[in-house]
């Protein structure tokens, strides 16, 4: 402690010892006789070696380092501008998506994190589901696992009201939640309070929290909403909080999850075996996420006891972190090659600036040469070079951070134009983490080929380029086979004449409704469909074409889609059977498959008569339907298959209507069709080709971000091919001279500029295409939508190896011009 309390005291002092250290040794060095003084020493040295004992003496070669450094890049402007340029596009592209995934992160506000986890119920061959609230209710009261059990029912279709009478009303989102939700996810009012366990008993007031985007919007922020009631589907509620509009999910209004049978009359969620809840869990101290399996099984199995019809043999609850993706999910697949391709971008950067660090530190030899020759160690002059690039890439990080929070907010104002861009700790750390590593790639190794004993860069140069040029070309094929794949997508057929169709869901089961009466209302609506103006054909499905919800199955390490159907689906879709024959009303036992499953199930092309392989008891082939992919758009192996509609399923079914002219002029009436039977309802209708353009949109997004990655990494080739053409014009300026004294035509002159980039520009090439031409078939396997990606259009990568070559050329078009320019007689005066 003494000893660092000397050091920091010098640190305080510095000056002041300094000037004492000076005048005591000019003292002694004039006490000594002048023959004598000689032999003193050299007192700079003397200083230096004063300093060592002080312990400050690496402060000291820091702040030389840095400062010398500083003058260095200050003087070499274009230079400087020119790989800040390029770092900072390099860091602010990567640090803009590892921010976004940040904040969109479920999970990432709540404390604790890691011992937060998603509950899914899972057994033997069977996809995952949601859990009913019983079995929730079960687990919570049982489970030693878990220490938080939380429920969450979002979306659901409400009508919101004044609670006059008279009020105008619209329709909204609501979410039901248990109380803990919050709490438990970091989540606190904006004003207000949350509602809590309290809130929950049966003789509590029904209360219910506001979104802060909806309460500005219907109830033009007041205060007074605070404590004020509201109508939701008619029922009384009392406003507690307003909750901030950073909260996840885009919900209107907040209400426990006790609540919900008073708000939805005739619910019967809180006892419905066949309800489906997210349900999430906080993990007891000191257990892990898959220690909780054994448990949940032993639980189970207990309840399968109870309920033997409700729960699977060996069913169990599979606990994932929140801020975890399955590995073998389809999420996981796209992040994982969405980040190598921004991280590519990375590289392509920092191969970029090594590339023109070198070429730089060409020209700077003789500075380099001389440092060594006058005693100057090899390793004080890579720190020293070392440092410049370490400097550089901070300046660069810090107006990365600029750049990237200047693109969120770009972002976040067509979403939430309030929301704070002010980098966190995170973000900062990963910042300057990033701007080291990309230092170390690009400055370390210039700096150590340019002190060898055999100061040669041309390996060294030769390997930056051809990085630079792979990373892009990749980048740039991938781009190309993307887009040309989507405007194949969008003229695409899906096996059906989606232009027509709309669907209307009336949402029966919330409403209590049991078999017999649903299928009474459906028989209603169905005959009221049937009249309106247009209409073609009506048929009732368990779930709707592009609906994001299917029935799968797995077999053999393959997942299959299936739906509930009625006989008039296949007229109504407007799907043709190939073979065989069309459900008969009533019958049961019995599957239609698309052509796609037959193939893969029975390559012999014999499935009729035959049952579905994973039941042998199960239901036998009647019919094969022409490939049409209801599930996944842009699927062309869809690999489908349809059962009958059974009376058990009518709650939750939907139903689809064709129309002959606009769908969206029949909408409107469907739903208040669908309403009129039951005032109590709150009917979701959806046009099917809606669907289509939403989810081309979501493509669209995603590619727009890849052709972004493109585009830059174009960018950043292009400044650094200028950047390298340029410095090398200038270190063979006096041999450019003798060229062209000698009689040299531009032709030859632009040529041996040129040669050395020849091999690594085609080994570039060469791997940027096969890396691109990989990249987009993992995007092919993770992107449903992409499936019928073709990986050999030669049309993509002819046109990106055209355009790429463009680019080179016009960068090299300013120095190769500069270069034929040159006046022989001073570039042979040229030093």
């Amino acid at each position: 402690m003494r000893e660092l309390v000397r050091r920091l005291s010098y640190l305080w002092n510095r000056r002041r010892l300094e000037r004492e250290m000076a005048e005591e040794m000019a003292y002694h060095r004039e006490q000594l006789p002048p023959e004598r003084r000689s032999a003193f020493g050299d007192e700079l040295r003397l200083r230096e070696d004063t300093r060592e004992v002080w312990g400050w003496g690496w402060f000291d070669r820091l702040r030389q380092d840095l400062s010398y450094g500083a003058r260095v890049l200050a003087k070499a402007r274009g230079f400087t501008l020119t790989a800040m340029l390029v770092l900072a596009l390099g860091i602010g592209v990567p640090l803009t998506a590892f921010r976004t995934v940040l904040a969109d992160m479920q999970g990432s506000s709540a404390p604790n994190p890691e011992t937060l986890v998603h509950l899914t119920r899972r057994a033997p061959g069977v996809y995952i589901t949601n859990l009913p609230h019983p079995q929730l209710a079960f687990y919570r009261d049982h489970a030693k696992s878990f220490q938080q059990v939380i429920g969450l029912l979002d979306r659901q279709a409400a009508t919101f009201g004044a609670a006059a009478e008279n009020g105008a009303s619209e329709q909204i989102h609501a979410a039901f939640t248990t109380a803990n939700y919050f709490p438990e996810f970091g989540i606190t009012p904006a004003q207000g309070r949350l509602y809590a366990a309290e809130d929950e008993r049966s003789d509590a007031e029904p209360v219910a929290l506001l979104g802060e985007l909806f309460w500005q919007r219907r109830l033009g922020g007041d205060p007074a909403a605070i404590g004020s009631q509201i109508r939701i589907n008619g029922k009384l509620l009392r406003v507690v909080g307003i909750l901030p509009r950073s909260i996840k999910g885009t919900d209107d209004i907040w209400m426990p999850l006790a609540s919900q049978p008073y708000v939805v009359e005739g619910s019967k969620l809180l006892s419905d075996w066949n309800s489906a809840l997210d349900v999430y869990a906080r993990m007891a101290p000191g257990v892990a996420p898959e220690a909780s399996r054994q448990e949940t099984l032993a639980l189970a199995a207990r309840l399968r006891e109870l309920q033997p019809s409700q729960l699977r043999e060996g069913e169990y609850l599979d606990a994932r972190p929140v801020l975890q993706l399955a590995a073998d999910s389809q999420e996981f697949q796209i992040l994982l090659v969405a980040a190598a391709l921004v991280l590519l971008l990375l590289v392509a950067a920092c191969a970029n600036l090594g590339t023109l660090v070198l070429a730089r530190g060409v020209t700077r030899d003789r500075e380099i040469r001389i440092r060594m020759a006058l005693g100057a160690g090899r390793m004080r002059v890579i720190r020293q070079l070392f440092t410049e690039s370490l400097l550089l890439a901070l300046l660069s990080g810090a107006c990365g951070l600029l750049l990237s929070s200047a693109a969120l907010k770009a972002i976040q104002l067509q979403h939430n134009p309030t929301s704070s861009i002010l980098p966190d700790w995170r973000a900062v750390a990963a910042t300057f983490t990033i701007a080291i590593l990309a230092a170390l790639v690009f400055g370390l190794p210039p700096a150590l080929r340019l002190t060898s004993l055999v100061p040669r860069a041309g390996r060294a140069r030769t390997i930056f380029l051809t990085a630079q040029v792979a990373a892009s070309c990749l980048l740039l094929v991938v781009s190309s086979l993307l887009v040309s794949g989507r405007q194949k997508l969008g003229s695409a057929d899906p096996g059906f004449d989606h232009r027509h169709l709309v669907w209307v869901a009336p949402g029966l089961k919330a409403h209590g409704y049991n078999d017999s009466a649903a299928a009474s209302y459906f028989d209603q609506l169905r005959a009221r469909a049937a009249e309106l103006p247009g209409a073609k054909s009506v048929s009732t499905v368990w779930l709707a074409p592009w609906g994001n919800l299917h029935l799968g199955t797995a077999w053999q390490g393959r997942q299959f889609a299936g739906n509930h159907v009625d006989p008039g689906f296949i007229d109504t879709l407007g799907l043709r059977l190939a073979r065989g024959r069309n459900f008969l009303p009533g019958e049961t036992g019995v599957a239609l498959i698309s052509e796609a499953t037959e193939h893969l199930l029975w390559p012999d092309g014999d499935a009729l008569g035959k049952p579905l392989p994973w039941d042998s008891a199960g239901p036998t082939v009647i019919g094969i339907v022409r490939n049409a992919s209801t599930t996944d758009i842009g699927n062309p192996q869809p690999r489908e298959y349809y059962l009958p509609l059974s009376a058990g399923l009518a709650p939750e079914s939907v139903l689809l209507l064709r129309v002959a002219g606009d769908p969206h002029h029949s909408a409107r009436r469907l739903q208040e069709a669908a309403r009129a039977l039951d005032p109590r309802l709150q009917p979701a209708v959806q046009v099917v080709t809606d669907s289509f353009d939403r989810e081309m949109e979501k493509l669209s997004r995603a590619l727009g971000v890849i052709t972004l990655l493109g585009a830059v990494a174009i960018l950043l080739s292009a400044i650094g091919l200028a950047g390298l053409t340029g410095y090398t014009v200038a270190q063979r300026t006096r041999e450019i001279g003798l060229r062209i004294a000698l009689g040299a035509r531009s032709a030859q002159v632009v040529h041996a500029i040129l040669a050395p980039m020849n091999r690594p520009l085609a080994v570039g090439f060469t791997l940027g295409a096969l890396g691109g031409a990989a990249a987009a078939r993992i995007l092919r396997a993770g992107i449903p939508a992409m499936a019928g990606l073709n990986l050999f259009d030669p049309l993509a990568y002819l046109g990106a190896v055209a355009f790429f070559s463009a680019v080179v050329a016009l960068s090299i078009l300013a120095p190769g011009r500069r270069a034929i320019r040159i006046n022989p007689s001073k570039a042979l005066q040229h030093e």
